[in-house]
């Protein structure tokens, strides 16, 4: 079924975002909401500081359990697999998102799965572009901040994103006002110390004019794996210790990830072997592993990219 033609027939959809929801998730559930008229958001295991301006200027409080309210479906945004939304476990959803599919599009009754868009809200935009839907400034608003959460204000957005954030700013009306405090301009010195401290404790190593580098940080995993990523290196694996094992957050220039696909390949890989979940797009994404030995994971991150590269890695300086 098409996914316009689904959700028109929805009365009461569940509007589910992956857990830790950033502000694309948020800001696609919000939208969809605006521009379907009806729906109840819900985010399972909570909300990521960055997003959660967006419920506040929405008047929105979500649910964390799919019980807790009356649905006729469920529709997934930005999530590939049930281990992104657990507790919720839907069986027929509508399903939106823009990363490798996994067990919940062969689920889905309806899907918008494109591996290419550079954020889930800029499916939700083209959904609501094509299929001729109102873009209130209520809709527009928390559809734009989406995107700019997760192209790094628009500096990694493809021509498709950037001409869908000028409908969405043609849409703002009134609004407009609000854009700038909800993409937060201002520096997070948490996430500036994330940057500092992530590439002071990386471990380099190269492979003839390939350079990997591993680093272990307390949070803001993504700001600092980005800082060594936009210092040249080749791929970054930033690890965080969680209460049962570790968050690995994956980064890697273009032209690494034409040679190898880390949604694909090691981060599913990566799961396989120690046990989580693992997934994301060519150049970008995340596994929460069983394993709290830092440096087996570390060990298997440069074996396996050796391998599939068909080199091996030494030590920076060695």
């Amino acid at each position: 079924m098409d996914v316009v033609e689904a959700l028109r027939t929805t009365d009461s959809p569940l509007l589910v975002t992956h857990r830790h929801a950033d502000r694309d998730t948020i800001g696609s559930a919000i939208g969809l909401r605006e521009l379907l008229g009806r729906g109840t958001i819900c985010t399972p295991d909570g909300v990521a500081r960055p997003a959660q301006s967006l419920l506040e200027t929405f008047d929105t409080d979500p649910v964390t359990q799919p019980s807790a309210v009356t649905r006729d479906v469920v529709v997934v945004l930005d999530a590939p697999s049930t281990e992104r939304i657990v507790p919720v476990d839907p069986v027929a959803p509508i399903l939106i998102d823009h990363h490798e599919p996994d067990n919940l599009h062969s689920r889905a009754t309806a899907a918008l799965v494109d591996t290419e868009a550079d954020a889930t809200a800029t499916l939700v935009a083209r959904l609501a572009v094509d299929a001729d839907w109102e873009l209130t400034p209520e809709a527009a608003l928390p559809l734009l901040v989406g995107i700019f959460g997760d192209t790094g204000n628009l500096t990694d957005a493809s021509a498709e994103t950037v001409q869908l954030a000028g409908v969405l700013i043609d849409r703002l009306g009134e609004r407009a006002a609000e854009f700038s405090d909800l993409i937060g301009q201002e520096p997070d010195p948490s996430r500036q110390s994330a940057r500092t401290l992530g590439t002071l404790r990386a471990r380099g190593y190269r492979a003839g004019d390939t350079v990997v580098a591993v680093t272990r940080i307390g949070g803001h995993e993504t700001a600092a794996a980005n800082a060594l990523r936009d210092q040249g290196i080749d791929c970054v694996a930033v690890l965080s210790e969680q209460s049962e094992g570790y968050r690995v957050v994956v980064r890697a220039s273009d032209s690494f990830s034409e040679r190898l696909n880390l949604g694909t390949s090691l981060l599913p890989a990566m799961a396989d072997e120690f046990g989580g979940d693992g997934g994301g797009h060519a150049g970008a994404g995340v596994a929460t592993v069983e394993s709290g030995d830092r440096d087996a994971i570390e060990a298997f991150v440069l074996e396996y990219i050796g391998q599939h590269l068909g080199t091996s890695f030494g030590a920076v300086g060695e």
